[in-house]
């Protein structure tokens, strides 16, 4: 199968593990191992196609979360130019002489997980509903919510296992771009993307919860820059097949 000439060699390596809205499944070798079907190539290029529109749709989103986080730091007091100054989670010169689950962006990254649920829970004893918000809610939040609970115990691992990268890496290995490091810190990077255009959407819909839907934005936007401060490298970084 891995000489078939469709499949892009090791496209898996650096994908957000969300087989169900990968434009790209049909040229994964690891998707095709998977999956109990693989003689459905039509198919699966139909499905492509429909959710290569849906990431597209939720690239416009982060436009607007960007925006949103500005307006809402400046509301609140807080002054829109130190977001882009401050670096919140690391330091210009980072030290890397900690163990990668230790690491600032790392333990950001875990405690952002917790407030997914604590936000989700906050929602629920609002509403007194008799059913979750997660497993009753208005069809047109469905993809946003889908979009915040996988990534929200995706973030964690990619970051650890991006610092951990670069720990082991040699100085040389440090400097160049296509480093595993970087590819890894990239997904990572792409996960809070998608998560912050998700809960900008969110913020919206629930303003009861703006508070703590603005502490999650501001918290995620830091975690971004942090991560981008110590990946400076992360954003250029070319993934088989998604960037190429």
């Amino acid at each position: 199968m891995s000489a078939k000439p469709d499949l892009i060699p090791g496209i898996y390596n650096y994908c957000d593990r969300w087989c169900e809205r990968c434009a790209y499944t049909s040229c994964c070798l690891q998707f095709q191992i998977e999956s109990e079907d693989t003689s459905s190539g039509d198919a699966l290029r139909g499905f492509d196609a429909l959710n290569a529109r849906f990431w597209e749709e939720m690239g416009e989103a982060l436009v607007q979360a960007m925006r949103l986080i500005r307006e809402m730091a400046a509301q609140h007091g807080i002054d829109p130019e130190d977001l882009d100054k401050e670096t919140a989670f690391s330091e210009q010169e980072e030290s890397f002489h900690r163990n990668a689950r230790e690491h600032p962006c790392a333990t950001a990254s875990l405690v952002y997980s917790g407030m997914v649920n604590e936000w989700f829970a906050a929602v629920d004893e609002f509403l007194e509903a008799e059913e979750s918000l997660l497993t009753n809610h208005p069809l047109s939040l469905d993809e946003h919510i889908q979009v915040i609970r996988h990534y929200q115990y995706f973030i964690y691992p990619k970051t650890v296992r991006a610092v951990e990268g670069r720990l082991n890496e040699s100085s040389i290995a440090q400097t160049e771009l296509q480093s595993d490091s970087n590819g890894t810190a990239k997904v990572a990077l792409i996960a809070i993307d998608r998560s912050l255009a998700a809960w900008s959407v969110l913020y919206a819909e629930y303003p009861a919860q703006e508070d703590k839907t603005l502490s999650i934005l501001l918290h995620l936007d830091r975690l971004r820059r942090s991560t981008e401060v110590v990946f400076p490298s992360a954003r250029a970084f070319i993934r088989p097949g998604f960037d190429s």
